[in-house]
């Protein structure tokens, strides 16, 4: 074997390497949360779905792929409650949030089940996220998991996305000198926040009464905040959401199984 043969050889076995062990990988981790999701079925009772965003170690090349609420989440999780009948839901969401339309998608379908919902948070669902907990009929927080605001942000490619109330504080500040584009990203924005509180209301109707839900409606759409605001489970419960924080056990163990790309932390298990 010439020197060119050898050198082919072992690029061909780089390649086979670098794409197929992360596969394998994959497949095995896989196989493991399938396992998982079917011993929750039986110990509860019901459909479990899963909805998990991370940044996750395997993929093609070893190159991790950022993750958020699409169509697609939408498409595969709606099959999902379908599929469930007649049975109660439960849900592990774990997500920074995503697009408005498909997380508005899942948790109108959620809301719409027959039987009983629950969304469980073991660490965080922000935005989009939130919306799908806030459809359920019980929302399940780890101490120490977060939720957040749901307030519309509005913005385009060469401006970036900023929150609606911000383009409403930025034309009142400015006045008549405020450019045309940002009184029409003000108008936009006012009508995004009237959609936004009708679909809160639409997700928590007799589920909370008017001084709750105006409670919730601040700390969600106020703009009193920013939108990565960090919601713990003790102001959840205060505001009158159905939220608990007994998180089973089995929940944290599926958890376990995605492999981060950052790994600085470390302790014997």
């Amino acid at each position: 074997m010439n020197t060119l043969d050898l050198l082919t050889f072992f690029f061909i076995a780089f390649v086979l390497y670098a794409v197929l062990l992360p596969q394998f990988q994959l497949w095995n981790l896989r196989r493991s949360r399938i396992g998982l999701i079917r011993e929750m079925e039986k110990a509860w009772g019901s459909k479990v779905l899963t909805m998990v965003h991370k940044k996750e170690a395997i993929s093609l090349l070893g190159l991790p792929i950022y993750q958020f609420i699409d169509v697609e989440d939408a498409e595969e999780l709606l099959r999902g409650i379908r599929s469930a009948g007649h049975e109660p839901i439960d849900v592990i969401v774990h997500s920074p949030g995503g697009q408005l339309l498909p997380s508005i998608q899942i948790a109108r379908a959620l809301r719409n089940h027959p039987e009983k919902t629950r969304a469980i948070i073991p660490h965080y669902a922000m935005s989009g996220g939130t919306i799908i907990a806030l459809a359920c009929d019980e929302i399940v927080m780890d101490p120490d998991a977060v939720i957040g605001p749901i307030d519309p942000q509005v913005g385009d490619v060469i401006r970036g996305s900023y929150p609606a109330h911000s383009w409403i504080y930025a034309t009142e500040m400015k006045g008549k000198n405020a450019d045309d584009v940002s009184f029409v990203m003000r108008h936009i924005s006012e009508k995004a926040l009237r959609m936004m509180r009708d679909h809160l209301r639409e997700l928590l109707e007799d589920r909370v009464d008017e001084d709750s839900f105006e409670k919730i409606a601040r700390m969600f759409l106020g703009g009193e905040s920013i939108h990565s605001l960090p919601i713990s489970s003790t102001q959840a419960k205060e505001m009158g959401l159905a939220v608990t924080t007994e998180v089973p056990p089995q929940v944290h163990r599926y958890m376990s199984t995605f492999r981060t790309v950052k790994s600085s932390v470390e302790y014997l298990r």
